[in-house]
């Protein structure tokens, strides 16, 4: 039994409250305590988090049937004092665990990370599901150039010692990320750029055309913009109708040149952003095809396309074109299917599920059948490339305080409470974020060097992360990323469940028998078991990173599956 409490519980006779009752407006970091193991929630202990907001009172024990499992530290003003946070009671063998603070997991990183100790308490780290921390961070608009919101007539497009510079750092962090982590960034990109460049810096009449393609663009229509199908005005050029420029041409810029070495190009994982960025809201659908194939042509020639490459993903320009039925169906025509969203609009948001993705209908956005991925933006802004850029934008557009120490400070607290949550969404970066080799000097933690906006917002994230967990920290590909949610989808729909099967005296666990609807799922269910590889009645393989607890991923096909577990799990602590 779990009791999560905001008030004393004298009834129980075990805690006396001393640090008074219901106390948010004094902060006192809350940890989990030593002697608690909680092994395969694989949480650290005396790792101090906030009490910021949330009711809570320090108690004291009184009762030797009582553990403590969670503390506070004293306030840094002196006027609460230290005391337990949490208790186990053990009452003749019946347990409970006992809170003292309120949770506010909708908001609060410290909830999520306390609901991970009393998960694994209450199950003992056996159940269905899987923890799985899925960590990307995908750039946009690679080869285009960008001015900068500070000063519009500033343009920055980064540099292949840049890119240099990032792909160093990326082995660096992955040398100090828990075992079995795997971080990769994923670019999106836009050749268009490339050509802009090549042809306005060819001297040698290589480039035939001689000019990218370029566009009149009409004024934007709103962003939850549903266009009638059929409508609209071309406005791509009607020449190229393919795309014709050489090997050559694209050579002459030093950017794609960079990535057309195999060894540069697999430091990252890469997807489509369309050709020229073109804003899809009222875009034809002859405009959206050449976006996408044009693109598409463009990737194979220079080799992107043959590394690690999501060919079924793409990064909508500005994520538009996704209330456009013409544009989803130019997009599927091309052998597209999944695509990123962004989660400040709600209309991109899964209503029934966060976990879930979006699955375009024809009501709702014109057409049917195109995955939306959720996507987590950030305060790390499309148009800087250095912190007083950044900080300045959020200042004047988003209620910010001028100070960029206290806007990673709010990175932190939200991204790692969206990973300590377990969401899988990936996160928003843009090229000029990437800029690096100019920029100052700057320390998170143990770490102190020339760092890109990307480089320290993932420093900051995942630091945080490594402080509070062992948990690997792994970058999927955009497509498999985007089928695990559409796994994740079909996994709860088959209503997965799981029964302990006892030990003739009910004082362990056995085994356990997994179902489902009419025993039938057609993705395979994970269960997390605690020890060793157990035995199967039907079929299941195994999967364990890292130091994390083995999750056994279970085939359901018309009958129940029983797993024999090589140890059997302890009901009592």
């Amino acid at each position: 039994m779990v009791r999560l409490n905001s008030y004393p519980q004298s009834a129980y006779g075990t805690t006396t409250s001393s640090g008074g009752c219901c106390n948010s407006g004094v902060e006192q970091l809350i940890s989990i305590s030593n002697a608690t193991g909680f092994p395969t929630a694989n949480i650290k202990t005396e790792a101090g988090m906030t009490t910021e907001n949330l009711y809570h009172y320090s108690a004291t024990i009184t009762d030797s049937n009582t553990w403590e499992v969670a503390s506070f530290a004293t306030s840094s003003d002196g006027s609460a004092p230290a005391g337990s946070a949490a208790v186990i009671n053990n009452y003749a063998g019946r347990q409970q665990m006992v809170f003292f603070i309120a949770f506010g997991t909708n908001w609060s990183p410290t909830s999520a990370f306390l609901t991970h100790a009393f998960i694994h308490w209450m199950t003992r780290g056996l159940f269905v599901g899987a923890r799985k921390i899925y960590f990307s961070t995908q750039i946009d608009d690679m080869h285009l150039s960008t001015p900068m919101y500070t000063n519009e007539t500033d343009r920055f497009r980064l540099r292949p010692a840049d890119l240099d510079a990032v792909a160093s750092w990326q082995a660096s962090i992955n040398s100090r990320l828990p075992s079995g982590s795997m971080y990769k960034v994923e670019i999106g990109h836009n050749g268009n750029g490339n050509i802009i460049n090549s042809t306005v810096t060819d001297t040698s009449n290589i480039c035939n055309p001689d000019t990218a393609i370029y566009q009149i663009t009409p004024p934007a229509p709103p962003t939850e913009f549903q266009k009638p199908l059929g409508s609209g005005t071309n406005i791509w050029p009607t020449t190229p109708a393919n795309y014709v420029w050489t090997a050559a041409c694209t050579k002459i810029d030093d950017l794609a040149s960079w990535f057309q070495n195999p060894t540069n190009r697999d430091h990252f994982s890469h997807l489509s952003h369309t050709f020229s960025h073109m804003n899809l809201n009222n875009a034809t659908y002859n405009d959206t095809n050449r976006e996408i194939f044009f693109n598409q042509a463009w990737l194979a020639q220079v080799g992107i396309s043959a590394g690690d490459f999501s060919s079924a993903g793409l990064i909508p320009p500005a994520i538009t074109g996704l209330h456009n039925g013409d544009a989803i169906q130019a997009f599927m025509d091309n052998g597209l299917k999944y695509v990123v969203g962004d989660n400040t609009r709600s209309s991109l948001l899964n209503q029934n599920n966060n976990m879930w993705p979006v699955i375009t209908t024809v009501a709702a956005n014109g057409h049917d059948g195109l995955v939306i991925v959720p996507r987590w933006a950030t305060a790390i802004y499309y148009d800087c490339s250095d912190a007083n850029c950044t900080t300045t934008e959020w200042v004047q557009t988003d209620s910010g305080t001028n100070s960029f120490d206290v806007l990673i400070a709010n990175e932190k607290f939200q991204n790692s409470f969206h990973l300590l949550s377990l969401s899988q969404a990936p996160y928003m970066f843009h090229q000029a974020n990437l800029r690096t080799i100019d920029v100052a000097t700057y320390t998170v933690g143990a770490q102190t060097a020339q760092m890109s906006l990307l480089q320290i917002w993932v420093e900051t994230v995942t630091q945080e992360m490594s402080r509070l967990t062992n948990w690997p920290l792994v970058t999927l590909p955009h497509d498999t990323i985007a089928q695990k949610f559409v796994d994740r989808m079909t996994r709860d729909a088959c209503g997965a469940n799981l029964n302990y099967v006892y030990s003739s005296d009910r004082s362990s666990i056995t085994a356990v028998t997994v179902t489902a609807n009419g025993n039938t799922c057609s993705v395979p269910i994970p269960v997390t078991v605690p020890g060793g590889a157990p035995s199967s009645s039907g079929t299941s393989t195994s999967d364990q990173v890292g130091s994390e607890p083995l999750i056994q991923w279970v085939t359901l096909s018309g009958s129940a599956v029983t797993l024999t577990l090589p140890k059997p799990v302890s009901i009592s602590m």
